[in-house]
């Protein structure tokens, strides 16, 4: 596979006959504004981003992890069958220690023969042998030990591709609730594929049975994708809270690895970054001035000059929340450059004026990390607030608009960048509405 960087980020997001959407062809590059009503497809084109980026991202480190998973527990269940479950001092849980302890040496030599994993298996079990908690002759020692080197030798001879499928299947699984199918396709039974191209390469994914059972892969995706659809997930980001959904927890775990790395870590990158702030940042102080700090216990607080003590995210306005997001993505050094961020309908919780106030950050934070950001929308405020910046701020050639309906096959979503009145005539709809209750009322 090729890696994909630099001048070649332009991506183009073909979607056929996933969940709602019939067919789709996005073009990804600056900003992508998806604009329509509700229940038109809009939420399920982030989703597939996010899911494309994240389940393929270090492909090759997944692979070998899953492997690893079940290699773990098909050893723990074979020396249980040889260790005295009753044994003093919980001999049972002495075999999850051991086998981890074989994992652990398989991982740390990825490149051992098999004759070279049993020779390691065996010095790390014979330490235990002769123990109290697990003594067993000589013979029955053996056939464990041969079991063993039988099981690994499985696990790491099932081909790459069908772990991979597995990885795929399982994170759109959890991301879409096992509905990957088609919702709408009653008769002809068509298959959802999806395809993302980068320059002249593509990777493409074909599903049957809410299953990913093919996969076309072309591109190594070394960027990570960041999706954002409501501002109560700072609540659920504060503290241990285990209820988080797959986009929520990916979330957590990159705000977390960047908090807890070592001080010194990145202090280059961490200067080149605060220059690119500066003009975001002030923009950010009119609506949350202050520091977003963690608790010990992992909680979110916004430290200002003006309160006593630092405010819990719990007690921030729900307008607030949205921004403070954004400000711990970029305060945490979560974002990147060429990073995707996929925002949906940011705009719900934001009166018309912070929502021109979040569409200006959001083409600030286009233009200054080259990311590649995706945002679902309703509001014609919104719209209108980033076509303006992104001419203000000279990026306008960089930003596409889309306008999602349903039609009868199911939902469409199609390119309106060279007249996005479009879009403003279908949002002006249910105005239109009012006027003519307004006139019947009046001439009643």
């Amino acid at each position: 596979m090729e890696k994909i960087d630099g001048e070649d980020k332009r991506m183009e997001l073909s979607i056929r006959d996933f969940a709602k959407i019939q067919q789709v062809d996005i073009v990804i590059d600056g900003i992508t504004v998806i604009a329509g009503e509700n229940n038109t497809g809009k939420s399920t084109v982030g989703k597939i981003l996010f899911s494309l980026f994240n389940a393929l991202s270090d492909v090759e480190e997944k692979i070998f992890n899953e492997r690893m998973r079940e290699l773990r527990s098909s050893s723990e269940r074979i020396m249980s069958e040889y260790f005295d479950k009753d044994a003093d001092h919980g001999g049972y849980g002495k075999t999850h220690f051991l086998s981890n302890r074989i994992v652990c040496s398989i991982r740390g030599n990825k490149n051992n023969s098999i004759e070279k994993i049993e020779e390691d298996i065996r010095k790390e079990l014979y330490k235990y042998k002769d123990s109290i908690i697990y003594k067993i002759d000589e013979d029955l020692f053996e056939e464990m030990i041969c079991k063993l080197r039988e099981n690994v030798e499985s696990f790491l001879e099932i081909p790459e591709e069908d772990i991979i499928l597995e990885v795929v299947s399982e994170y759109f699984s959890k991301v879409f609730s096992s509905q990957t199918n088609s919702l709408l396709d009653k008769g002809s039974h068509h298959n959802p594929i999806l395809a993302l191209k980068i320059k002249n390469r593509q990777n493409r994914l074909f599903f049957q049975d809410n299953r990913c059972v093919k996969m076309e892969n072309e591109i190594n995706i070394i960027h990570k994708a960041i999706y954002i659809d409501n501002p109560f997930v700072v609540d659920e980001l504060s503290g241990n809270y285990d209820g988080l959904s797959t986009m929520e927890n990916e979330l957590k775990k990159l705000i977390l690895k960047q908090n807890q790395r070592d001080i010194f870590d990145g202090v280059v990158e961490s200067v080149k970054t605060k220059e690119k702030l500066r003009e975001i940042s002030e923009v950010l102080k009119t609506v949350v001035d202050g520091d977003i700090i963690f608790g010990q216990r992992e909680e979110i607080y916004l430290k200002n000059d003006n309160l006593n003590k630092p405010l819990s995210v719990h007690n921030l306005s729900t307008g607030i929340k949205s921004f403070a997001i954004l400000k711990m993505l970029l305060e945490k050094g979560c974002l990147k450059d060429k990073d995707v961020l996929i925002l949906d309908e940011p705009e719900i919780h934001l009166h018309p004026q912070w929502q021109i106030v979040y569409a200006q950050l959001i083409v600030l934070l286009q233009k200054n990390f080259d990311l590649s950001i995706i945002v679902t929308t309703h509001s014609p405020y919104f719209v209108d607030a980033l076509d303006l910046f992104s001419h203000k701020y000279e990026i306008n050639k960089k930003v596409n608009y889309y306008l999602a309906s349903n039609i009868e096959e199911g939902a469409i979503i199609e390119r309106v960048t060279d007249n996005i009145d479009l879009i403003y005539k279908k949002m002006a709809s249910p105005i239109q509405v009012l006027d003519t209750l307004r006139h019947e009322l009046n001439n009643q």
